[in-house]
């Protein structure tokens, strides 16, 4: 190709590559404009990220401290509880009746302060209807019982141990609402008067009377095993019939209480309730 005017055509070809330049420049700052973006936005979100997660991990913190603190004085209400438990009424001179005696007696005449929580109750690892407690003592006491049982082909099953004052209260405003006053009152016991609260008291049952508690439960093979047998392992049948003028509550067969090998085979053998064993009446 001949090229005419020269001149013309280096300065056409010069304006074409400074105009080349341009574009590629303006393409280059447009592009590393975008990669700052991208990266000052990862970067944002990382920072986010970061404090969303100091933030729950002073969260759980504040948790773990809050329920350690919680912990803490939990332990130290159930140890105030232990501390303030008090026994009404005169129990008179036979005996050692002191808080957290074996032999300590609650009913209508002697009641138990609302904090009072026993210090050494236990989960039974028995047939049950449900999960309980008893005193370590007693709960021995009642599985040796519930061996022997088993031993002889009977079999017999936990359903209420250890209450809280709290839980009594509940049981017993059911009580009054379902069958009154009047009724209630000979059969269940007024909150900070029942044994179950001593963690003492365990009410047993069978599949013979379709795991409830009734008056029946005294007529069965194991109602029957348990009368004859339950003073052997330190228990009486505390609530017996026809002494309802003395306990105040009506027949309940199903009803132990734990008192000690020994006091329990005197009262067996006596005849008598707890109250007139110790002369509370």
């Amino acid at each position: 190709m001949r090229i005419v005017n020269r001149k013309k055509f280096l300065i056409t070809t010069i304006g074409l590559l400074v105009i080349i330049l341009l574009i590629i420049a303006l393409i280059t700052v447009n592009v590393y404009n975008r990669m700052s973006k991208a990266n000052e936005e990862a970067a944002i979100e990382a920072e986010n990220q970061a404090s969303a997660s100091t933030t729950t991990t002073q969260t759980s913190n504040s948790s773990q401290t809050t329920s350690d603190v919680k912990t803490e004085e939990d332990t130290q209400t159930v140890t105030q509880s232990q501390s303030t438990e008090t026994v009404t009424g005169d129990l008179g001179a036979s005996g050692n009746f002191e808080s957290g005696s074996i032999i300590q007696v609650a009913n209508k005449q002697y009641s138990l302060s609302s904090s009072y929580v026993p210090d050494d109750l236990v989960w039974l690892d028995l047939p049950s209807t449900r999960d309980t407690q008893m005193r370590s003592e007693a709960a021995t006491a009642l599985t040796e019982l519930f061996n022997a049982a088993d031993s002889a082909g009977i079999e017999l099953y936990c359903c209420s141990g250890y209450r809280s004052y709290e839980t009594q209260s509940e049981l017993y405003q059911w009580n009054v609402d379902t069958y009154g006053q009047t009724e209630a009152d000979l059969v269940s016991a007024k909150p900070g008067t029942s044994e179950h609260q001593l963690g003492l008291a365990m009410d047993v049952t069978s599949e013979s009377v379709g795991f409830d508690l009734l008056e029946s439960f005294g007529e069965t093979e194991e109602g029957q095993y348990i009368a004859d047998h339950a003073h052997e392992y330190g228990f009486i049948i505390r609530y017996p019939q026809g002494k309802t003028a003395i306990t105040g509550y009506s027949y309940e067969p199903w009803h132990l209480r734990y008192l000690g090998v020994d006091v329990a085979t005197d009262i067996y053998n006596s005849g008598k309730t707890m109250e007139e064993y110790y002369g509370l009446v």
